[in-house]
């Protein structure tokens, strides 16, 4: 029985590039696909521009579209545009890309079988009997390039750690127009399934329009991927749709078996696939060339392991995909914050442009990630040491970022602080009443307060005329009216309201205590001055944070958390201050009978009952 050097069990990119570059080094290598090509492959078919600098032909030949342009959306909403005169990426369809390279592998010397599935593997001390379907062969060294499913890795019993992303992809036929208004451009939406995105890429006939989730958890994708075809109007405009599931094998940690004895597992098979993207088609090709590289050494010196392999891939891979990992974690995990950022920072979506050009690793993007984490929610916090004078004209200057600003800062330190905020204002401020905003800024609280509240009116001031043009345009509801006005002077009767509601305002005042007097005067009898506001910690790490917070960027920023000396509060049994994070945060709750003079003073109800038992 004739012997090859090398068998390669699966005919997808890692498995083709692996028989070509060992073709091309004059090893005798037969390569095995279980299905007759060309097969369908369900995959979303998206090569990063850096494909281009790991083969020897034009990728652009290839390629059935050629990407200039990324949407972002989060739930079909807030389009963020990433456009490039360079290519981003490259569209292909699996069956006629992975045909090609197996062609491409045959016509350099590779004995190329299809319809032809391996079921046994005998290992021998110099090699290996692979059985098929067909014949069996004798073979120096085995190739594991069968994907997630691998016969190699199971039937000798090693394998990468890996995590699953479960993903349903529909290949779907749009009107002409439609399709070509998508030429060039792939959108991706952030939020479409959870812990993962949706896409729609444009191929040569139909859109690859998919959903997948790094979690196992999401193992029922088909609801996701409904909304996400409605929130993108897809279902609209659908003439035929083709659905398929599949699974990804993510990279998931470095130690991973990717050798043993004179076998190796590359591409999908090794799980060799970017983590945050799912990519895989780029590491299944480049390990390929990687495994040939281990096999024709190992051939030269007559060696009978490929511990090599493993050293190589280490090396080129996975401090990118432990940073890649990282970014993961945090833009899946916390979606919303995500997208929020990519928003606040422009410079973040076109910079992680270059990572698909491969001018950028994932280690180098990650650290400027958390830059631009820092510098949101520290931005931030820098609003409120500003000296009152100064107030107006910082929150003009900053109006048309401070969405993106304030809901980091409530999905970062106030996030339990602002949930609490929103609980109190729905089970204690009643229905159907009057409620003035103070300090209503951009009116994202006005927009709670009227969702949770339902009030007949409502009022909103701001000392900003910037943040109050954003809230007009926001708000157009006719029982909301907006007026621009310093807290510290209501222009409202005593008794006006039902509740005053502020959120993270009364710290840009040098006297909080006063507005706060202001807000008692002009709630009815019976009415809630609610507010929050970030608080100085009296002792303890929390205090040491509050603190470093300020010296964390290298900058000063003279952060103002109150001091209990200038909160303003009452202890009685009608009010409650509740903190949160180590006293950081802390939101109050205080009504008419009470006075922000001295947290002692005794309750004004209480005098008044023992003024009408002397009487």
């Amino acid at each position: 029985m004739e012997i090859y050097d090398a068998i390669i069990v699966g005919l997808g990119p890692g498995g083709s590039s692996t028989a070509y570059q060992l073709a091309l080094k004059g090893r005798r290598v037969l390569a095995l696909e279980k299905y007759a090509m060309p097969r369908h492959k369900p995959c979303g078919g998206c090569l990063s521009a850096k494909i281009q600098t790991i083969i020897d032909e034009d990728i652009e030949a290839l390629a059935e579209d050629k990407i200039t342009k990324v949407v972002l959306t989060f739930h079909g909403e807030g389009e963020i545009n990433v456009a490039s005169p360079e290519p981003i990426a490259y569209m292909v369809s699996r069956d006629t890309f992975d045909h090609h390279m197996a062609k491409k592998a045959g016509a350099a010397g590779a004995e190329i079988h299809d319809d032809e599935a391996v079921t046994k593997i005998e290992v021998f001390e110099d090699g290996y009997l692979v059985y098929t379907t067909r014949d069996s062969y004798r073979c120096r060294f085995v190739v594991g390039a069968d994907g997630v499913n691998g016969v190699v890795s199971r039937m000798l019993g090693y394998g990468p750690r890996r995590d699953i992303a479960v993903t349903l992809e529909g290949e779907v036929k749009v009107d002409r127009q439609s399709f070509e208004d998508m030429k060039g451009t792939v959108r991706l939406d952030i939020g479409a399934i959870p812990y993962g995105y949706g896409w729609i890429f444009p191929k040569e006939n139909h859109w690859s329009v998919g959903v997948g989730s790094v979690k196992e958890l999401s193992k029922h994708p088909k609801e996701f991927y409904a909304t996400f075809l409605e929130e993108q109007g897809v279902d609209e405009i659908a003439l035929e749709e083709k659905r398929r599931g599949f699974r990804i094998p993510l990279f998931a940690g470095s130690k991973s078996q990717l050798t043993a004895g004179r076998s190796l597992l590359v591409g999908d098979a090794a799980a060799l696939v970017d983590p945050f993207l799912g990519e895989g088609i780029y590491y299944a090709i480049r390990s390929g060339q990687l495994a040939a590289d281990t096999i024709h050494s190992a051939l030269a010196s007559n060696g009978a392991v490929l511990t090599d392999y493993q050293d190589l891939v280490t090396e080129e891979f996975y401090a990118d995909f432990e940073a890649a990992q990282r970014v993961a974690r945090f833009g899946y995990r916390f979606l919303r914050l995500a997208f929020t950022l990519f928003k606040l920072h422009p410079d973040s979506s076109k910079t992680f442009i270059e990572i698909l050009r491969g001018n950028l690793s994932y280690v180098e993007y990650w650290n400027a990630l958390k830059k631009d984490v820092k510098h949101g929610v520290f931005d931030f916090l820098a609003l409120l040491k500003t000296p009152l004078r100064e107030v107006e004209t910082t929150y003009d200057r900053v109006a048309d970022q401070y969405d993106a600003w304030d809901f980091l800062w409530k999905q970062t330190l106030a996030r339990s602080a602002w949930n609490h905020v929103e609980n109190v204002i729905e089970n204690l401020v009643p229905k159907g009443g009057i409620i003035l905003d103070a300090g209503v800024g951009t009116g994202e609280s006005m927009k709670t307060i009227m969702r949770l509240a339902h009030p007949r009116r409502a009022f909103g001031i701001d000392i900003s005329s910037g943040m109050l043009d954003l809230a007009r345009k926001k708000i157009t509801d006719p029982r909301v009216e907006l007026i621009k006005e310093d807290m510290r002077h209501l222009p409202f009767p005593d008794g006006t309201f039902d509740a005053v509601i502020s959120a993270w305002a009364i710290e840009t005042l040098p006297d909080p205590k006063a507005a706060v007097r202001e807000m008692l005067r002009v709630i009815k009898d019976d009415g809630y001055v609610i507010y929050a506001f970030s608080s100085m910690p009296r002792f303890g790490i929390a205090r040491l944070y509050s603190f470093m917070l300020e010296k964390f960027l290298g900058t000063s920023f003279d952060w103002r958390f109150l001091p209990i000396k200038e909160r303003p509060y009452h202890s009685c049994a009608h009010s409650s201050l509740t903190t949160f994070g180590n006293e950081l945060m802390t939101v109050v709750v205080l009504r008419k009978c009470c006075t922000v003079e001295d947290d002692t003073t005794p309750c004004q109800i209480l005098d008044d009952l023992k003024v009408n038992e002397k009487a």
